[in-house]
């Protein structure tokens, strides 16, 4: 599994990645332009995914550090990404840029997506369950 670990990318820099196009596709007025329709319900799942990767890619850039990731330290990586939906949801409203915000099910799929990443990561071995680590 090491091939995995992707040691060309500088510490963290995966997790930035990530955060910046979830702030970039949740905060822009119109991201993706006006056409983009594939069924209903498709942003649900595409907020699952994001704040999904937001917990899952934190995790993993810990697992590829080699430091290690206990259960504590996994599921407030979930809680992290998962309050960062719900404070995007906020801000959508607040800025008033065309963004629908405070949509309850976006914020339900970006904490359904965080958690899920979670388990996704410990069916990987990403984090040790057996041995918290304080992290």
């Amino acid at each position: 599994m090491s091939k995995l670990r992707l040691e060309f990318f500088p510490p963290y820099q995966p997790t930035a990645i990530v955060a910046a196009f979830v702030l970039y596709l949740t905060l822009l007025p119109r991201p993706v332009g006006d056409g983009v329709h594939l069924f209903e319900g498709a942003d649900k799942v595409v907020h699952f995914i994001m704040f999904g990767a937001l917990a899952g890619v934190w995790i993993f850039d810990r697992w590829r550090a080699g430091v290690p990731v206990g259960l504590r330290g996994a599921l407030l990586a979930g809680a992290f990404s998962a309050l960062a939906g719900v404070g995007i949801e906020w801000l959508q409203d607040v800025m008033s840029l065309g963004r629908g915000g405070n949509d309850p099910w976006d914020a339900a799929a970006d904490i359904l997506g965080a958690f899920a990443a979670v388990a996704v990561c410990i069916r990987l071995h990403w984090v040790d369950v057996l041995v918290d680590h304080g992290s």
